[in-house]
């Protein structure tokens, strides 16, 4: 007879075993300009379900399969509009036919089946799922990356979610009008030997806050953001079609040289300080 009950428990403790390896725990993160963002949670799997309105009832407060999803950052971030401070929390969603509703609570350690109750310390807004193919495991991903956030996307069945992230920037690239006063205006810039010494144009103009230049056959981008790096130093960004910063890039570093508050013209140079070009003002 024991070695049957052996069997029989041995049994029960694989059944057991498969329901939970039926939802594995998984996760994802993102970096974005120095903000570390993690998402770790269950995944269920549709398995030819109906899931909304009936595997999950309208009203229901869910966070995935097993331990509640946890939502996790290190830095003070926005999501779609919302103030959230660095920490780890856990992320639930009350369904509706039209609406959701994001629940972000700050006891990350929470088992699915126990949903918080509302509270103040919460950050909740509303939020319109879409249609879309077909994902058979609840999947979190980012698909979408840029220099100032992220977009984060919830998929399961035929329903998606998605939740804007803004970070803040490790470096600003506003410019107060009377320091931006000190670089404004037209230089002739004069690369080095090694790259045929060849003058090109340079011009810059102060734009909604910010240093926008004009660089005549640039090697990197030709109409850059001047980005403070630090005392009368800059390196270029590359933008998008209304400002936004894409991305810094830090090949190259401009430094000014100011005369009784104004810039006569500036010195471009290579992170190891090798001289790529100079630069006068001719304006």
């Amino acid at each position: 007879m024991l070695p049957a009950l052996v069997a029989a428990v041995t049994a029960s403790a694989g059944d057991v075993a498969g329901q939970i390896r039926a939802s594995e725990r998984g996760g994802v993160f993102q970096v974005v300009d120095g903000t570390k963002i993690r998402i770790e949670y269950g995944r269920p799997h549709a398995k030819g379900r109906e899931l909304y309105g009936n595997v999950l009832p309208w009203g229901k407060i869910w966070s995935g399969a097993n331990w509640a999803t946890t939502f996790e950052v290190d830095r003070d971030i926005t999501i779609n509009g919302h103030a959230l401070a660095a920490g780890k929390y856990s992320f639930w969603l009350e369904l509706q036919p039209e609406e959701w509703t994001a629940i972000i609570d700050p006891q990350p350690r929470r088992f699915h089946m126990n949903p918080p109750r509302e509270s103040d310390d919460q950050v909740r807004f509303k939020v319109t799922p879409v249609t879309g193919p077909h994902v058979e495991a609840l999947t979190w991903t980012f698909p979408e990356v840029r220099s100032t956030g992220t977009t984060l996307q919830l998929a399961w069945g035929e329903k998606r979610v998605s939740f804007d992230i803004g970070v803040q920037p490790s470096r600003p690239v506003e410019v107060a009008p009377d320091v931006a006063e000190r670089y404004v205006g037209s230089y002739r810039l004069t690369y080095g030997e090694q790259f045929g010494g060849r003058e090109v144009a340079f011009d810059i103009r102060y734009e909604n806050g910010r240093l926008m230049a004009k660089w005549e056959s640039s090697p990197l981008v030709a109409e850059p953001i001047l980005v403070p790096l630090g005392a009368n130093m800059f390196v270029p960004g590359d933008h998008d079609e209304s400002g936004g910063l894409l991305d810094v890039m830090t090949e190259f570093v401009f430094e000014f040289t100011p005369i009784e508050g104004r810039a006569t013209g500036f010195e471009l140079r290579a992170l190891d300080d090798r001289l790529w070009g100079t630069a006068v003002r001719s304006n």
